[in-house]
């Protein structure tokens, strides 16, 4: 057996990993898409509110102690 031999194995399996990745990144795009057409559908192009935690008080951010 020659070193070629593993090298070629090596290269076809990385291949075909390459490819199954590319599926799946594909595949998560269209779920992200549908997704996002599905909830601008659900609130009648109205823009998604934010939770109440992603708000900050600007007053906070200046009156905590740092370390």
């Amino acid at each position: 057996m020659s070193a070629i031999y593993p090298l070629n194995i090596h290269r076809r399996i990385e291949r075909q990993w390459a490819e199954r990745i590319k599926s799946l990144r594909q595949i998560r795009g269209l779920v992200v898409t549908a997704t996002g057409r599905a909830l601008q559908n659900a609130y009648d192009d109205a823009p998604i509110p934010a939770p109440g935690r992603s708000v900050v008080d600007p007053m906070q951010l200046g009156s905590q102690p740092r370390d």
